[in-house]
């Protein structure tokens, strides 16, 4: 499957990062094939934080197969695993057995055809584990020509953080719509100064983030540029326009939405789940009803988010592809999935057996909720998904800054998307 990379290729990988000066310490860190060359050892590259977590999971399979599993720190980003694995993927080479993959840099190797299909790999009632939501993801970045080409142990959701105990002080209620966000929004402004709605919007990637959350309620295809997209970007500005979100957010990062967040500014949020945490550790104040999870509010589309997240693969380069398939038919069994989730929230996904093994927890209620109610949408997809999302982020900040018009915005987006095809 894999093959040598054309000019054509190099340049548009090079847009994702991957420059001409990152490919000689590339190869000559990955040497050639495997970076172990004991034929009982695989390598294992996720991020370093979740080591601990897993590793004592990992020695199981270790005393159960008697195949050693080393662990690397894998790239943080999916660029930056594009920028490290790429010129050794084009040399038929990999320094890992295993990786750790996000979707836009999935989609970036599966069209390379550097990923070893993984259909006999992964556990026969794996597919009926997963919940509706988490199939269509499953079925939208990690399958080609009817083969799975990764497979997800974490699977984020984007939730609506709402300060109830605001809106109860006010004799208000939960918004379930965007007119609703608005009219609320505006009466919790008016009365005690804070904002209605805010995410952290900046360059590169937040401000993609936050649009296809809207677009995902509005029922537009993102990338298409249609009326849902339309509809997306028009709510956005409004919010900004009439001050129930704030302009600066445009510059945030999630740690400036959370100290908003923590400093009494906002009536609600867009934010990923690791804010719980965030919430818990300032206990002075913290308070559940502080940080309600509630379903999205609802545009023409419908009361919607997306979810996204990281997953196994196997590079086509690896000379050890029978035993990283046996690592990943143990890693993804419904029994370790769910000890994984409780080990550690970054192997946290939307699989019946982790959420009703973990009902207890407030996250994973949560993930429930939006589950059942079918509030959970892919993250939007195209084959060159790190170039198609920084297309967004350009022409949404251009838009939200007053730098074009909307016609404009959606004009040129339309036009950079089909000059990627």
């Amino acid at each position: 499957m894999s093959r040598p990379i054309n000019r054509r290729d190099f340049l548009r990988l090079s847009a994702l990062g991957v420059g001409t000066a990152a490919f000689g310490p590339a190869l000559a860190a990955c040497g050639n094939g495997s970076a172990s060359d004991d034929e009982n050892t695989i390598v294992y590259a996720v991020q370093a934080f979740a080591h601990d977590a897993i590793r004592p999971i990992i020695d199981e399979f270790t005393a159960e197969t008697g195949i050693t599993v080393r662990l690397e720190g894998g790239p943080a980003s999916g660029q930056d695993l594009l920028t490290q694995l790429v010129p050794a993927f084009n040399s038929g080479s990999t320094p890992y057995d295993v990786v750790d993959v996000d979707d836009p840099a999935g989609a970036a190797l599966i069209a390379g055809g550097w990923l070893e299909p993984l259909d006999d790999a992964l556990p026969a009632d794996l597919a009926a584990d997963l919940t509706p939501g988490m199939t269509e993801a499953m079925n939208t970045w990690n399958v080609k020509d009817g083969k799975t080409l990764r497979v997800y142990h974490n699977w984020d959701v984007g939730y609506y953080w709402v300060r109830e105990d605001v809106l109860a002080a006010h004799d208000l209620v939960v918004p379930t719509s965007w007119d609703e966000l608005v009219s609320i929004g505006t009466t919790i402004k008016r009365e005690t100064g804070m904002y209605a709605m805010a995410d952290a919007a900046s360059k590169p990637g937040l401000t993609f983030v936050y649009l296809a959350y809207l677009t995902a309620q509005a029922g537009g295809d993102l990338y298409r540029f249609d009326d849902g997209t339309r509809q997306a970007f028009e709510f956005a500005k409004e919010l900004i326009d009439r001050e129930l979100a704030p302009r600066d957010m445009l510059t945030w990062t999630y740690d400036q939405l959370n100290a908003a967040y923590l400093q009494d500014q906002l009536l609600s949020m867009r934010q990923w789940p690791f804010f719980d945490g965030v919430a818990a550790g300032n206990s002075d104040w913290y308070a559940p009803e502080k940080v309600r999870i509630a379903p999205p509010p609802a545009g023409s589309g419908g009361a919607k988010t997306w979810a996204g997240g990281w997953g196994y693969a196997i590079p086509t380069a690896s000379k050890k592809k029978e035993q990283a398939k046996k690592f990943i038919n143990f890693m993804t069994s419904t029994e370790v999935a769910v000890r994984l989730a409780q080990a550690t929230s970054f192997f946290v996904t939307a699989r019946t057996s982790v959420m009703e093994a973990m009902a207890d927890s407030p996250l994973i209620a949560a993930l429930q909720e939006y589950a059942d109610g079918n509030h959970i949408a892919p993250r939007p997809y195209h084959p060159q998904a790190a170039r198609a999302e920084t297309v967004i982020d350009d022409v949404g900040q251009a838009y939200l800054s007053g730098q074009l018009d909307l016609d404009a915005a959606l004009a040129e987006g339309a036009e950079r998307i089909a000059d990627l095809s």
